[in-house]
C-alpha cells in the first residue's frame, strides 16, 4: 500500500470513529463546550504541524472572507452536534455524505454552474436513501418530533456548502493547513472563552474518563492530524482515486457504532446506505465541483 492511501485510511478511520466520540462527549458536554474544547486541542497541535512543514503563517490575504469562514465552520459543527443528541452516530454518517450534492445545488444557484438531469437522480436517490435512514422499518418515525434530528444533521450539509461554495476563492489561495489553523483560532478566540465563562471551568474538571479521551480524539487526533494526513495523501492521488474513501467514513461509522454503542444495523439503515451512495456517487461524476475543494 502506498504511503499515500494509509494517509488516507488512517483519516477517515479516524473521522469514521469521530461520529461515535461525538455521542459519548454529547452525554456531559453541550454542543458549544464540546466544539470550544476541540478548537482548544487542535489550534496548538496544527501549529505545530504547519511549522513542522515550514508553512508560512503571515501575511493572509482576504481576511475578511477567513472570519466568515471561521464562523461558518463553527456554525456547521454545532448544527451537527445539535442534531446527533436527536439521532444515531451511523445516520449522521450516512446523511453527511450527501455534502457534496448540496455543495453542488448551491454552485447552481449562487454561481451559476451546471446541474444536469443525472445530478437530479442522484439527488433523489439519495434524498430516498435518507428516508429510509429515517423510516427505519416505523412509519410513526416520519414525524416532525422522531426526524427532528436527523432534519438537523441534514441541514449541516448546507451549512458545509456554504462553506465551501463561498470561500472557494479563499482556500485556493491559502495553504489548506493554514487556513484550517486560523480559522479554528479566530472561532476559538470567541466560543472559548464564551464557554469558560458561561460554564465554568470546573465542569471541564469533573469530566468521566471516556468524556475526556473522546474530547482529545476528536481536537488533536480528528480536526489536527486526520487533516494533515489527508491533504498529504491528496496530494499525491487523484480525486478519483480518492473518491472511494468517502464511503469508507459513514461504514467505520456504522460498524463502530455497532459495536460501541450498540446501535443496530437495520435493513432499512443498509437500503439508505446503499441508496445515499449511489446517489452521491451518480451526483458526483457529472459534477464540475472537484473533490479536493469539498471533501475537508
Amino acid at each position: 500500500m502506498r504511503w499515500s492511501s494509509m494517509y488516507l485510511l488512517i483519516s477517515v478511520l479516524f473521522w469514521g470513529i469521530s461520529y461515535i466520540a461525538i455521542k459519548v462527549v454529547l452525554k456531559e458536554l453541550e454542543p458549544v463546550e464540546m466544539i470550544s474544547i476541540r478548537f482548544l486541542l487542535a489550534a496548538p497541535t496544527l501549529y505545530i504541524i504547519i511549522k513542522f512543514k515550514r508553512l508560512s503563517m503571515w501575511p493572509l490575504p482576504m481576511k475578511g472572507k477567513l472570519i466568515f469562514a471561521a464562523f461558518v465552520v463553527f456554525m456547521h459543527f454545532w448544527v451537527m452536534a445539535t442534531g446527533m443528541k436527536e439521532t444515531s452516530a451511523s445516520n449522521t454518517a450516512w446523511i453527511l455524505t450527501t455534502a457534496p450534492i448540496f455543495i453542488a445545488l448551491l454552485s447552481w444557484m449562487y454561481l451559476k454552474e451546471k446541474f444536469n438531469l443525472p445530478q437530479w437522480f442522484g439527488l433523489a436517490l439519495a434524498v430516498a436513501g435518507v428516508f429510509a435512514l429515517v423510516y427505519n422499518g416505523n412509519p410513526k418515525n416520519l414525524g416532525w418530533i422522531h426526524t427532528r434530528g436527523d432534519v438537523i444533521v441534514l441541514g449541516s450539509c448546507v451549512t458545509w456548502a456554504i462553506y465551501t461554495v463561498g470561500t472557494r476563492e479563499l482556500t485556493a489561495r491559502i495553504n489548506p493547513l493554514v487556513a484550517t489553523f486560523w480559522m479554528v483560532v479566530i472561532a476559538g478566540l470567541v466560543f472559548i472563552p464564551w464557554t469558560f465563562i458561561t460554564s465554568g471551568y470546573q465542569k471541564f474538571l469533573n469530566l468521566e474518563t471516556n468524556t475526556v479521551i473522546s474530547l482529545v480524539f476528536l481536537g488533536i487526533f480528528c480536526l489536527a492530524i486526520a487533516f494533515w494526513l489527508w491533504s498529504e495523501g491528496l496530494a499525491k492521488q487523484t480525486a478519483a482515486e480518492v473518491g472511494v474513501y468517502l464511503y469508507v467514513e459513514p461504514l467505520v461509522t456504522m460498524i463502530g457504532a455497532w459495536v460501541l454503542l450498540g446501535e443496530r444495523i437495520t435493513i432499512w439503515l443498509i437500503i439508505g446506505a446503499i441508496l445515499i451512495s449511489i446517489g452521491v456517487w451518480v451526483s458526483e461524476r457529472h459534477s464540475k465541483m472537484q473533490l479536493q475543494e469539498h471533501d475537508v
